[in-house]
Formats: C-alpha cells, sequence, structure tokens
C-alpha cells in the first residue's frame, strides 16, 4: 500500500510532527553579508563608474533606451552581487530578488527578475564589456590609492585560458573542446600583484589556441587598464601562448614577457648545448635545477633572448608507474625515456623550457624560473572563478548573454580581491609566496561572512544585522564591515 503523507501549503497552518514550519519572518535575510559588499561597491562608487563608462561607449547601440528601472550598470552590478551569494544561473537571481529584508543592504537594492536580466543581457555587445572592464578597474584604482599602494610598482599580467564545459541544447558560439565537449573557452588577462582579473574574452571550446594578434589586443587591452604611471609590465603564459609573433608584437607594446615553451627538436638542441657545469638549484623546489642558454628563435626580431631550462629528476620506478599516455613521458628526452624503459637508467631529468627577454641583470635564470612558476596563481584565480563564483556555468543560449555572464564572474571575483585587501581578518593566512597577495577563496568567504543568515531590526534612523548568537566569525564579519563602511566615497 502506498504511504501518502498530507501536505500543507499554508503558512499559518500547523502539520503533522512537532514543528510548525513557516516563512513568513519579513525581518531576517539569508545572506547579510552583503551588507558588507554593498558598503564596498557604494563606497568604491562602482554603480556609477560603470554607468559612467557605459554612457560614454560609442558605435554600439545603449543597453537600455529609457532610464525607468535599474539602470545597465546596476544591473551588471546586481548579476555580480547574486553571484557571489552563489548564483550559477539566470533564475538563481530569484533567490536574492526575494530577499526584501536584505534589500537595504545591498549595493543594487531592487535586483532585477531573472526574465528581465536574462532579457537585458543579450543587448551588451563587446563594447559594453570594455566598458564594465574600465570602470572595474577605476574602482579597484580607487582602492589602491585608499590604501597608500605604489601605482608606479611592476606589473606582472598573467595569461590564460580556461574551459567551461556546457549542456543542453547548442548555445551560440559554444564549439566542441579537443576532448569532444561542448564548451566555451575564458580567455582571462589578470593582475598578479593584486589577483584582480583586468580582461576577458569568450571563444568556442574549439579555440584552445588563439592566434598571436588576439593574445597580443587582450595584453593592449589589459595594459590600458592599469593606472598612470605604472612601472614596468611583464607577462606570463602557458606554451599555449608561444609564438614569436606574439612576442614582437609584446616588445613593441614595451610588454617584456616569460612564455613556457614547446619542447620541439628545436628545446632539445639547444639544450644539448649546456654545459653540466651550468646547473644551479631551483629556488624553492627540492631536487630540481635551472641552467640557460642563448637563444634566437626564427622570426625575432631583436637582441637574442634567454632560454631557461629546468630540470627534475625522475625515477625509472615512477615513470613505470604512470601511463603510457602520461605528460610526464613528454618531458623527458626521447633516447633518455627509452633507456629508462630498457632498464638501462635507474633515472632520468624531466625537462621544462622558459623562453623570456627579462634582462640577466635584472633577474638570475634561477630567478626568472621562479617568476615564470609563479604564474600558477592564475589557476587559483580560475579555480575561484569557477569552484567559487558563477563561472562553472555559462547558463544561456545567447553570446552576448554568456559573455557578460563572465564579466560578472570576473567583477565579483575581483569584488572578494577587494574584500580581503581591506581586511585582514577576511584575507587567507600568510602561507603563500611573498608576492601572492592574501586570500581566502569565494566559498569561504560565502560562508565566513556572506550568506550569513541575520535579523534586520529598524530602530529610529539606525539598522541593525542581528547575527546568530555564538556565530564564531562575527569579529570578522563586523570588522570587514567597519573597514568598508570607512572608505570615504567617490
Amino acid at each position: 500500500m502506498e504511504l501518502t503523507l498530507p501536505v500543507n501549503t499554508s503558512d499559518d497552518a500547523s502539520g503533522p510532527g512537532r514543528l510548525q514550519i513557516r516563512a513568513d519572518d519579513r525581518s531576517l535575510t539569508p545572506y547579510a553579508g552583503l551588507a558588507i559588499t554593498g558598503e564596498l561597491v557604494r563606497g568604491l562608487g562602482l554603480v556609477g563608474l560603470v554607468d559612467g563608462e557605459l554612457g560614454a561607449v560609442r558605435g554600439v547601440a545603449p543597453v537600455k533606451q529609457r532610464a525607468r528601472g535599474l539602470s545597465a550598470g546596476a544591473l551588471a552590478v546586481s548579476i555580480a552581487e547574486c553571484q557571489l551569494t552563489g548564483a550559477e544561473c539566470f533564475d538563481d537571481i530569484e533567490d536574492v530578488r526575494a530577499d526584501h529584508a536584505g534589500a537595504p543592504l545591498r549595493a543594487v537594492a531592487c535586483t532585477p527578475s531573472a526574465p528581465t536580466a536574462r532579457q537585458l543581457a543579450r543587448r551588451f555587445e563587446r563594447g559594453h564589456i570594455e566598458a564594465i572592464e574600465r570602470a572595474a578597474a577605476r574602482a579597484g584604482e580607487r582602492l589602491d590609492r585608499e590604501l597608500g599602494r605604489d601605482l608606479s610598482e611592476v606589473v606582472t599580467i598573467d595569461l590564460d585560458a580556461t574551459e567551461t564545459e556546457v549542456y543542453g541544447h547548442a548555445k551560440q558560439g559554444a564549439a566542441r573542446s579537443h576532448t569532444g565537449a561542448l564548451a566555451y573557452s575564458s580567455y582571462v588577462a589578470t593582475w598578479a600583484q593584486r589577483g584582480r582579473a583586468l580582461t576577458s574574452e569568450l571563444r568556442g571550446g574549439n579555440e584552445a589556441r588563439i592566434a598571436a594578434a588576439d593574445s597580443a589586443a587582450i595584453v593592449a587591452r589589459a595594459r590600458r587598464l592599469l593606472p598612470a604611471g605604472h612601472g614596468q609590465v611583464t607577462v606570463r603564459g602557458d606554451s599555449g601562448f608561444y609564438a614569436v609573433a606574439l612576442m614582437n608584437g609584446l616588445r613593441e607594446q614595451g610588454t617584456r614577457f616569460t612564455f613556457s615553451a614547446p619542447r620541439t627538436s628545436t628545446m632539445w638542441r639547444a639544450l644539448g648545448q649546456i654545459a653540466q657545469d651550468a646547473w644551479a638549484d631551483a629556488v624553492q623546489m627540492s631536487a630540481a635545477q635551472v641552467a640557460e642558454q642563448a637563444f634566437t628563435p626564427a622570426g625575432w626580431k631583436h637582441e637574442p633572448l634567454r632560454l631557461i631550462v629546468r630540470r627534475v629528476p625522475v625515477s625509472a620506478a615512477e615513470i613505470r608507474a604512470g601511463s603510457p599516455k602520461a605528460r610526464r613521458r613528454s618531458t623527458i628526452p626521447a633516447d633518455q625515456l627509452q633507456m629508462v624503459l630498457d632498464g638501462k637508467l635507474a633515472s632520468t631529468f624531466a625537462y621544462s623550457f622558459i623562453v623570456t627577454d627579462i634582462p640577466a641583470a635584472e633577474k638570475t635564470s634561477t630567478m626568472v624560473e621562479y617568476f615564470h612558476r609563479q604564474r600558477a596563481q592564475i589557476e587559483e584565480r580560475f579555480k575561484d572563478a569557477k569552484l567559487g563564483q558563477a563561472l562553472r556555468h555559462l547558463p544561456s543560449g545567447d553570446a552576448n548573454a554568456n559573455r557578460l555572464w563572465l564579466t560578472c564572474a570576473l567583477l565579483a571575483l575581483n569584488i572578494t580581491a577587494l574584500l580581503c585587501d581591506i581586511s585582514p581578518a577576511a584575507a587567507a593566512s600568510g602561507n603563500a609566496p611573498d608576492d601572492t597577495p592574501l586570500r581566502r577563496h569565494a566559498k569561504a568567504l560565502r560562508r565566513l561572512m556572506i550568506c550569513v543568515p541575520a535579523r534586520i531590526v529598524r530602530t529610529g534612523r539606525q539598522i541593525i544585522v542581528r547575527l546568530p548568537a555564538g556565530f564564531r566569525h562575527a569579529d570578522t564579519f563586523r570588522n570587514t564591515y567597519q573597514a568598508a563602511y570607512a572608505l570615504p566615497g567617490p
């Protein structure tokens, strides 16, 4: 016999069991931490900056023709605000929209409906996206000035791409990646010293490698978003960006570079020219060694470059234990690999190659290798954007809407970075390299201070946010809010 339990759809009537479940407390918010990000966004004038930049865009139709309702800038910031709470698609925006108690705390009180956000998102063209990026950069610069940072310091731009698989019906602009999945490729340039995304580009999943001219254009856009008077710019990238045409283009921009180089026959021949006594111990990498060789690739129009080589010992047991298709095998010279497999060698070396134009007078080969190794920071930003923010999913069938979603996800990522900048209590503990910004990941910040329930009490002209008794991060919550509130405003 099938057991059917009565369903109580009324907020007032009691149901079976010892509990009554009601959703009728209009003073409760599940997102009390949006009070913190709201103050931060207001203190930096982000919505006004976005609207100002969007209003200055020429050559494309405005996102909105009528002034009523949310402005285009408020829409973009509101989407990012929803993503901070964990929104992964446009429909999730309705969760924040339904939070009436928390509306006065948010940067954008009138959260748009999902259909409105979805419809307007389709109108954001490339020019509008670049306007949002300019506004985000100006907001970051405002905070840097408030924190007394040296705006003339050197800048490192990390360039990389991440794949976002999509599901369901075919989406405009998506394509099959090398794995066969229907996906997009998100190209992002980040400012390593700040941990903030500068600019991005959305391509089909089949474009795991873009043309050198396109890469140079991304770097040029990123450079334009840096503060006036910034120091020397250096770009770091993996072997997917290695191209002499790109290096020539960066030289024309006055940008230095370090790129991982593919393990080609040219690289293996250059390795053979390195003397055995030229190897030096790598910085903070056990058993690894580094050496250097002058290198002039075909088509390079300037002085010889530096080829930095790193080698890491690997045992025969490690090689045999791995798959025959393992990436590690491609890092070992073919003759050495065969000798290991034949049992003639008990160990050998795995090699990595880096090409750079950083002068030797500024950085030794070991320091260049260490500097380039830190480009893994962008992988942390991608992990944060995909697992902590909303980049794991691009929710629309429209390419423009997906490009806006990507931009808002990076804007949300930048807001969490700014949050950690103003409050050491919100930042991660200091076990990272010296030049790595301290921060907790977005998921941790969401648990610590964003998705925190609270009762909103109004008394006189004051609003009281009452957190749960015993909430162990209350001091961090309070201190971070006070740091955001202390910003002088635009």
